[in-house]
C-alpha cells in the first residue's frame, strides 16, 4: 500500500474524538470489547483484500492502521456493545466506511495535486494563514510538504510550556535565518513563560524585519511582566500592524518612537512607567489608520491624547469595573482624518473630541460616569458632555447604547441635546421609561433618514402610559425607513448594553407601550417609505400586531410595513 495513504490514515486516526468526550454519559467499552472488534474487522479486511504472495512488515502496518482507524470509527458511533454483534451487519457497516475511507483520501489527492501544481513561495504565503500548529500537520501531504512548513515566513503558537517554546522558536527562527518574517504572534497562556528569554526573541523578529508582531496573553487580566516587548519595537522600518495584549512596556529610549510604516495599532490592558507612552507612540506612526486602546484603570496614563493627521478609525474603552480612587482620566481626540470612533470609556472625567471634519460613523456606548473617582458639579458634568457631542455633531451615522442614552436623559428635560445637523442615520437603544423623550430626542437629528429603534425594557422602572404629542422635523421631512426592534432586556437600568444583556419576562403592559411607538410614527411621519417591525413571536402575540395595524391612521401614501418575527 502506497505510504500517502498510510499517512492519511494515521492523520484520520489522529483526529478521531475520545469515546468518553463524545458520550460523555455513557460507559466507555471495555478493552476486551475493543480487541475482539478489531479481530473482526481485520477478517473482513483480509477477506475484501486479495491474499498477498509475502507478509511484508509495510502491508502489517497498513493493516493495523486501517484496523485501527475502523474500530475507533465503528466504536465512536456505536451506542451499546450489542449493536454489532451480528456479523453480516458489521461487514456492511466496515465496507461502508471503506467507501468513505477511499472518498475522502481522493478529495484529500486532488487537494494535494492542485496545492503541487503552485510554486513554494505561493504555497508558504498560503500556510502564513494557519496556525503554525496546522501548518506543520501539511508535511503529511506528500515528500515536497515535510520540511515546506519551515519555509513559511511567519510563526503563531499558542503556548504554556516555556521550554517547548523556547526550544522551538529557535529552532525555527535558525532554519529561517536568511529570510525575513511576515508575521509573528505569540499568546501565551502562564505567567512563567515570561522569564525564559521570549524578550529576546521578540527583539530579533524586529530586527529580522517583521511586518505583524502579536504578543499576549489570552487568559491572564494582568500584565505578564514588565520587560516583555523590548525597547527596539519603538523602532522599527518594516512594522505595518503591533497588538500588544496584557503586558507591560518599557519606557522609550531617548531617541523617541520611529515606526514610519506602521498602519494598524492595538493596545489591550497595558501597563507603563510613562504617562505619555500612548501620545508618543502616535506621534511616531505617521501613517496610523487604525487604532484601539483597551485601557487598564492603572495603566499609570491619566491623559490620552490621540493626536494623528493620518488615523482614520479610533476605538477606546475603558471600564469601571475597577477603579482607583483620586485619580484623574481624560481623553483628548484631534484626528482631522479620522472616520469612525468607538467611544466606550466610562471613567473619564474629561473628554474632547475636536478637529473631527471627517467623522463619518461614531459609536458611543459610554454612561459618562463623572466624578466617581474626583468630584465633580452637575453643571461640570453636563459642559464636558455637551462639548464631547459638539465636538462629534459633524457625523452622518450615529450609534448609541441605552447607558449612553440614560445619562442623556436630564438634557433631554431641559431641551438641550446637541443638534446633528449632517446625521441621516440613527441606532438607539431605548427603555421603556425613556421613550417619553422619544420626539424631543429625535430633534437633534432635523435631517434623519433612516432609524433604528431597538426597544427594551426594564424592570424596576415601568411607566404608566406614553403620551407622544411633539412631532420632531425629521417625522415631517425626512425621514423615510424606520426599524423598530425588540431586543433582550434588562432588570436594571445602565447595567449593560442592549445586546448583550439577559432576557428577563416582559409584561403586556409594557409592550402595549411599545405598539403606541408604533402608532406615533405611522400617524406622524409624512414621507415614511418603509417601516420594518422586529418582535418576537410572544411579543408579535401580545401586541397583537396583525389586529392593530389596520386600525392606525398611515400618513404616508405607499409606505410599506413589513411584519418580521425575531428570536431573542
Amino acid at each position: 500500500m502506497a505510504e500517502p495513504f498510510v499517512s492519511f490514515l494515521s492523520f484520520l486516526l489522529k483526529t478521531q474524538p475520545d469515546y468518553a468526550l463524545s458520550h460523555p454519559r455513557q460507559k466507555p467499552f471495555s478493552d476486551t470489547s475493543r480487541q475482539a472488534m478489531r479481530k473482526k474487522i481485520t477478517v473482513i479486511l483480509q477477506r475484501s483484500r486479495p491474499t498477498p504472495t509475502t507478509d511484508t512488515p509495510r502491508l502489517q502496518r497498513f493493516l493495523s492502521i486501517y484496523t485501527d482507524y475502523l474500530e475507533s470509527k465503528l466504536m465512536n458511533s456505536a451506542n451499546s456493545e450489542e449493536e454489532y454483534s451480528n456479523p453480516r451487519d458489521l461487514e456492511v457497516r466496515v465496507h461502508y466506511l471503506l467507501k468513505e475511507v477511499k472518498e475522502l483520501y481522493n478529495r484529500f489527492r486532488d487537494t494535494s495535486d492542485r496545492l503541487s501544481a503552485l510554486p513554494d513561495t505561493l504555497i508558504t504565503q498560503i500556510l502564513l494563514y494557519l496556525p503554525t500548529k496546522d501548518s506543520i500537520k501539511t508535511k503529511i501531504l506528500s515528500k515536497r510538504f515535510k520540511d515546506l512548513w519551515l519555509q513559511v515566513p511567519g510563526l503563531e503558537m499558542h503556548s504554556h510550556e516555556p521550554a517547548a517554546i523556547h526550544n522551538f522558536i529557535a529552532t525555527f527562527l535558525q532554519r529561517n535565518r536568511g529570510s525575513r518574517l511576515q508575521k509573528f504572534k505569540i499568546t501565551y497562556n502562564g505567567r512563567n513563560v515570561c522569564s525564559h528569554g521570549n524578550s529576546e526573541f521578540i527583539a530579533g523578529v524586529v530586527n529580522r524585519g517583521v511586518q505583524q508582531l502579536d504578543v499576549g496573553s489570552s487568559t491572564l487580566k494582568r500584565p505578564l511582566t514588565n520587560d516583555l516587548v523590548h525597547v527596539n519595537i519603538y523602532k522599527s522600518n518594516t512594522l505595518v500592524s503591533l497588538k500588544l495584549a496584557n503586558v507591560g512596556m518599557q519606557n522609550p529610549p531617548e531617541f523617541g518612537v520611529s515606526l514610519p510604516c506602521l498602519k494598524t495599532m492595538h493596545l489591550e490592558d497595558i501597563t507603563t512607567k510613562d504617562p505619555l507612552i500612548v501620545e508618543k507612540l502616535i506621534s511616531g506612526c505617521p501613517v496610523l489608520e487604525d487604532l484601539t486602546v483597551f485601557r487598564a484603570f492603572d495603566d499609570n496614563v491619566p491623559v490620552m491624547r490621540v493626536r494623528s493627521l493620518s488615523l482614520k478609525r479610533f476605538c477606546v474603552k475603558l471600564s469601571r469595573a475597577r477603579i482607583i480612587h483620586g485619580k484623574e482620566y481624560a481623553v483628548e481626540v484631534d484626528a482631522p482624518g479620522l472616520k469612525y470612533m468607538n467611544f466606550g470609556d466610562n471613567l473619564s472625567d474629561r473628554v474632547v473630541a475636536k478637529n473631527l471634519s471627517s467623522l463619518f460613523k461614531v459609536d458611543i456606548d459610554a454612561q459618562f460616569s463623572f466624578g466617581i473617582t474626583t468630584t465633580i458639579t452637575v453643571q461640570m458634568k453636563q459642559a464636558i458632555i455637551s462639548d464631547f457631542l459638539k465636538g462629534v455633531s459633524g457625523v452622518r451615522h450615529m450609534i448609541i447604547s441605552q447607558p449612553t442614552l440614560e445619562s442623556l436623559y436630564s438634557w433631554m428635560n431641559n431641551g438641550a441635546f446637541t443638534k446633528f445637523s449632517n446625521l441621516t442615520r440613527l441606532e438607539v437603544s431605548f427603555c421603556t421609561v425613556l421613550l417619553q423623550r422619544l420626539p424631543h430626542f429625535l430633534e437633534g437629528f432635523p435631517k434623519l433618514k433612516h432609524l433604528t429603534l431597538n426597544l427594551l425594557y426594564l424592570k424596576d422602572l415601568e411607566p404608566e402610559n406614553l403620551e407622544l404629542t411633539v412631532v420632531p422635523q425629521c417625522l415631517l421631512c425626512t425621514l423615510e425607513c424606520v426599524e423598530v426592534k425588540e431586543v433582550a432586556t434588562v432588570e436594571k437600568a445602565g447595567k449593560k448594553r442592549a445586546r448583550y444583556i439577559k432576557r428577563t419576562k416582559v409584561s403586556k403592559h409594557m409592550k402595549k407601550i411599545w405598539i403606541e411607538v408604533v402608532r406615533y410614527i405611522l400617524e406622524n411621519s409624512l414621507v415614511l417609505k418603509k417601516l420594518v417591525l422586529c418582535f418576537s413571536p410572544v411579543t408579535n402575540s401580545v401586541l397583537e400586531i396583525s389586529e392593530a395595524l389596520p386600525t392606525f391612521t398611515i400618513r404616508s401614501p405607499g409606505c410599506e410595513i413589513i411584519n418580521n418575527l425575531t428570536s431573542l
